[in-house]
């Protein structure tokens, strides 16, 4: 059994369920209930049939046909479910069977799971195994020469050990994992075997004081975020998933999934997470200076982010993008970027966070549909507010708004007292066009900025927020002019009428910041 153990471990690590079988044991595991429940959905038919024993293959079916009802007669749920017989069927040619099923089957579900199994059986060749999750039967043909028939037995089960201890479980475990991946998207039940991640919940209770109103950081709206301190003096952040959230299981987990697997400095890192009951918890790292918005649009916003700062934030903002967009494997599409999901460490360092509406995409996959929106209105591109296409090209138009709201110091959104039909997009264009676009610099700067850079931004976030996307630069290119005085490139489009213009709005924030996104209906190549 240990061996078994090991192997399974070693194996099986991201599978949800997996079976290893020996000559002496078989050891199971499953994420879903699997005790006193026949299962014969799963054969694997495995032996030596280089030698052909086809003419006896109706004494091989008779033999198993009495050790089936040898083994299920009398048997209970406590007892195990076998029977062995050595049969001579030439004076030269002798035959062993073995059948057993798990001992937690009742004798009329071991039955069924046996008849089960023998429908499956092959041609008889020199041995042979039908392996199922809840029983199996095993044969061996043998030269008849005069011998115990026990030491036969175990002689011929022997050479079958081999096969169900080796060839049986690598066969099996890549069926059960090419099942698994069918099922469940990839990567997303990585996290679950990784021990080193999992957090108790008294741990984490006792770290945030019992979730103390007077260590709250913030709330969103999938949860609450604490301030906490772990035993070993390590300071965190614990998202605390509201039971009311719209955020499921699913969307947890894609979090939780990605925060663990991304390392860069401008993504926020994560510490492991807990699932325990209806509480589920992601334990991040404490970043001290909280979110952009906090600073980007307060009263004192020009005090604690002159334009050096913003520019830092900028830039730092597109890095982490380009490991997302680029580098990562799997790519990422974040789709909530917004000033909120950017916290800042004690440096002002920006740091991408809050994956749970992110999507995995493999080496060839920039683009997708849904069917439910989720997001945050105002910073989603118009094909995903209007259709529910989404593309790395999406994240794009976010990073665009968000680098003029860094510009301006305003908020993307309307205000009730304006008679113009103009948000800040709209007014950023409409600037630029009359060569006035300095006036959406922030006031809190004076003149302390350098104009070359402002113009610069002003330039890209107007590239990166056009209805098109098609005509949207990728994060690369932005890097790139980023540092990079523009000559000769492209001149922006105006942004989307919709669903940006108070006319011809479409949905509301409301409606749209808290759906959970139910599945992709497609996935499209590059």
């Amino acid at each position: 059994m240990t061996l078994a153990q090991g192997e399974i471990r070693l194996r099986c690590e991201s599978s949800t369920e997996a079976i290893v079988w020996y000559i002496e044991c078989m050891l199971r595991y499953a994420n879903y209930p699997i005790f006193s429940i026949n299962n014969d959905s799963i054969a694997r038919p495995l032996g030596d049939r280089r030698t052909k024993f086809g003419e006896f293959k109706q004494d091989l079916r008779d033999t198993f046909i009495s050790l089936l009802q040898t083994a299920t007669t009398g048997n209970s749920s406590s007892s195990l479910a076998s029977a062995t017989t050595t049969v001579y069927l030439t004076t030269d040619i002798s035959m062993s069977c073995y059948v057993d099923c798990t001992p937690d089957l009742s004798a009329p579900k071991c039955k069924t799971c046996l008849q089960s199994a023998l429908s499956k059986l092959p041609s008889p060749g020199r041995s042979g195994v039908l392996l199922q999750p809840s029983c199996r039967l095993m044969y061996a043909f043998n030269d008849a020469r005069p011998v115990l028939p026990d030491k036969r037995l175990i002689i011929a089960l022997g050479v079958i050990s081999a096969i169900a201890g080796a060839s049986c479980f690598i066969i099996v475990y890549v069926y059960l994992k090419r099942r698994k991946s069918i099922t469940k998207p990839k990567g997303l039940d990585e996290i679950e075997t990784r021990e080193n991640l999992h957090f108790e919940f008294e741990a984490i209770r006792a770290a945030t004081d019992n979730f103390a109103t007077a260590n709250k950081l913030g709330q969103g709206g999938f949860g609450v975020v604490y301030m906490g301190t772990l035993a070993d003096g390590q300071a965190v952040a614990v998202k605390r998933l509201s039971k009311a959230s719209s955020q499921g299981i699913k969307e947890f987990k894609t979090e939780a999934c990605l925060a663990a697997k991304l390392q860069h400095k401008n993504l926020v890192r994560v510490f492991g997470f807990c699932l325990q009951g209806n509480e589920m918890l992601l334990v991040y790292e404490f970043v001290p200076n909280k979110s952009l918005d906090r600073y980007l649009f307060g009263p004192n916003r020009g005090a604690y982010l002159k334009w050096e700062a913003r520019h830092k934030i900028i830039v730092g903002i597109a890095r982490g993008f380009l490991y997302l967009h680029e580098d990562s494997r799997p790519k990422i599409i974040h789709r909530d970027l917004k000033p909120s999901n950017i916290l800042l460490d004690g440096e002002m360092n920006p740091k991408i966070a809050d994956f749970g509406m992110a999507k995995l995409f493999g080496v060839d996959q920039t683009q997708g549909n849904t069917s439910r929106v989720a997001g945050t209105f105002g910073y989603m591109a118009p094909e995903y507010a209007t259709t529910g296409h989404f593309s790395v090209k999406s994240d794009i138009f976010s990073y665009g708004v968000i680098l003029l709201e860094i510009v301006s110091g305003q908020r993307n959104s309307f205000s009730d007292t304006d008679d113009q039909d103009e948000n800040l997009l709209h007014y950023a264009w409409r600037l630029w066009q009359e060569k006035t676009h300095l006036n959406l610099v922030d006031s809190a700067f004076g003149n302390d900025f350098s104009k070359d850079e402002v113009e610069r931004c002003i330039y890209i976030g107007l590239l990166c927020i056009q209805e098109d996307p098609a005509k949207r630069p990728n994060i690369a290119s932005v890097l790139l002019m980023l540092n990079t005085k523009p000559i000769n490139f492209p001149q922006p489009s105006p942004p989307p009428a919709l669903p940006y213009s108070k006319g011809k709005q479409v949905a509301s924030q409301e409606s749209l910041g808290t759906q959970a996104e139910d599945d992709i209906t497609d996935l499209l190549p590059r």
